[in-house]
C-alpha cells in the first residue's frame, strides 16, 4: 500500500526524480551549446585567453551526459555540471576582471544549483561556490585593483540585492514545488483508494448475484440449470474485470492478456471433455469500455464452442487471437469444430450477444466458416479511451 503523509514519500521522489532527470539533460544541452558557440566567438575575434578552458569544460560535458546521465546516475552528473558552470563562471570572473557582464553567471548557477537538487542542498551549493569566490578576491585582490564592478558601490549593492531576490526565489519555489507534489500524491492516493472500493463492492455484489443464481439452479430441471448457468458466466466475466482492476496498479485499465487467459481457463475448467485453447494475445492495457463488451464476447464464443462445436471432433481447438495496430485493435477466434451447420446456433442468444457487444465498442464483425468457424472483431480504441 502507498505510504500517506509522509514528510518525503517514495511517490515525491520519483516525481522529483523524473523533473531532475529532464532538467539535467537540458542543462547538458544548453551548456553545449553555448560553449561551442563562446567557443567560435572568441576564435572570430581573436580572444584565446578562455578558449583553452571552454574546451576543456566542453569535453567534460560530453563526459558527464555520455558517462553519467546515459546510464542513469542523475546525482555525479548533476555535481560535474556544477563543477563545469562554477570553474567556468570563476575563470571568466577574474580573467575579465568582474567586469563586462561576467559576474551574472553567478544566477543562473545558484537556479541550477537548486533546479538539481533540494533547497537545502541547493543553499549548500550555492554559498559554497559564493564562500570559493569571496576567499579568491581576498587572495588575489590585488590583481583585481583595476576592475570597474568591484569599485562601483552602486553596482555591488544592485548584484548583492538581485543575489538575495534569487536566493528567497529559489528556496521559495522549491519548498512549495514539493509541497504540491506531496499534496498531488496524496490526492491521487485517496482516488485510488476510492476506485479500489468501488471495484471491491462491485466484484463482491456480482459474486453474490452470481451465487444466488448457483443455489437457485440447484432447484430447477436440467435445462433451466443450463440457461442459468449461461447466465452466471456472463455474470462471472464482469466480476473477473472489477477483481483484476482490484488488484492493479491501473484502476482504469485491465491486462487483456491475462484477463482473456483466466476467463478462458476458468470457463474450461467446468467442462469434462479436454479442449485445446492456444492463445496468441499481445500485452494490451485496455479500459473498462473495451475489456467488459470484450470479455462477454470472448465467455459467448467459447460457450457456444464447447456446447456446439466439438461433438463429432476428435482433437477440438480453439484460437483466440489478440492485436492492436497503431489505434486498432483486433480480435480472432477460431473453432474446428461444426457449430455453423446449426441453424438454431444461428439464431440463439449467444450470436445475438456478440453481436450486440461489437455493436457497443462501435466496431465491425466478419464471420467465416472454412473449415470450422472465425470470428474477426476490429475496433477503433480511440473512440473508448
Amino acid at each position: 500500500m502507498k505510504t500517506f503523509n509522509l514528510p518525503f514519500n517514495i511517490e515525491t521522489k520519483m516525481a522529483t526524480e523524473e523533473r531532475r532527470k529532464k532538467i539535467i539533460w537540458f542543462m547538458h544541452a544548453v551548456c553545449f551549446f553555448i560553449f561551442l558557440i563562446h567557443i567560435l566567438m572568441d576564435l572570430y575575434y581573436q580572444d584565446y585567453q578562455i578558449i583553452p578552458l571552454t574546451i576543456t569544460m566542453l569535453g567534460l560535458i560530453f563526459v558527464s551526459f555520455f558517462m553519467f546521465y546515459q546510464k542513469g546516475k542523475y546525482d555525479y552528473a548533476s555535481y560535474v555540471l556544477l563543477a563545469i558552470l562554477a570553474i567556468e563562471i570563476i575563470a571568466a570572473m577574474f580573467i575579465y576582471h568582474f567586469d563586462d557582464y561576467t559576474p551574472g553567471f553567478i544566477f543562473p548557477f545558484i537556479l541550477g544549483a537548486f533546479s538539481l537538487f533540494s533547497w537545502k542542498r541547493g543553499l549548500l551549493f550555492s554559498i559554497s561556490f559564493l564562500l570559493v569566490l569571496a576567499l579568491l578576491l581576498f587572495f588575489y585582490h590585488n590583481a583585481l585593483s583595476t576592475s570597474i564592478f568591484l569599485h562601483n558601490n552602486v553596482a555591488i549593492a544592485n548584484f548583492l540585492s538581485i543575489l538575495v531576490i534569487i536566493f528567497v526565489f529559489a528556496i521559495y519555489y522549491e519548498t512549495t514545488r514539493i509541497d504540491a507534489y506531496k499534496r498531488l500524491i496524496n490526492s491521487n492516493y485517496k482516488k485510488d483508494l476510492l476506485y479500489n472500493e468501488i471495484h471491491h463492492r462491485v466484484k463482491n455484489n456480482l459474486n453474490i448475484v452470481s451465487s444466488m443464481l448457483a443455489i437457485q439452479a440447484e432447484l430447477e430441471d436440467k435445462k433451466t440449470q443450463d440457461i442459468i448457468k449461461v447466465s452466471k458466466d456472463r455474470i462471472d466475466s464482469i466480476a473477473l474485470v472489477h477483481s483484476m482492476l482490484y488488484v492493479s496498479n491501473d484502476m482504469e485499465k485491465v491486462n487483456a492478456k491475462l484477463f482473456i487467459e483466466k476467463l478462458a481457463l476458468n470457463i474450461q475448467g467446468t467442462i469434462d471433455r479436454p479442449i485445446s485453447i492456444i492463445f496468441k494475445l499481445a500485452e494490451i492495457e485496455l479500459s473498462l469500455n473495451e475489456i467488459i463488451p470484450l470479455g462477454l464476447i470472448i465467455n459467448e464464443l467459447l460457450t457456444n464452442s464447447f456446447k456446439h462445436a466439438f461433438k463429432d471432433i476428435e482433437k477440438p481447438i480453439i484460437i483466440i487471437v489478440l492485436h492492436a495496430r497503431k489505434k486498432s485493435v483486433n480480435v480472432t477466434y477460431y473453432d474446428n469444430g461444426l457449430s455453423c451447420a446449426k441453424p438454431e446456433y444461428e439464431q440463439g442468444l449467444g450470436v445475438k450477444l456478440v453481436a450486440l457487444n461489437v455493436k457497443q465498442l462501435k466496431g465491425t464483425l466478419k464471420i467465416s466458416r472454412n473449415h470450422g468457424l472465425r470470428y474477426k472483431i476490429t475496433y477503433q480504441r480511440s473512440l473508448h479511451v
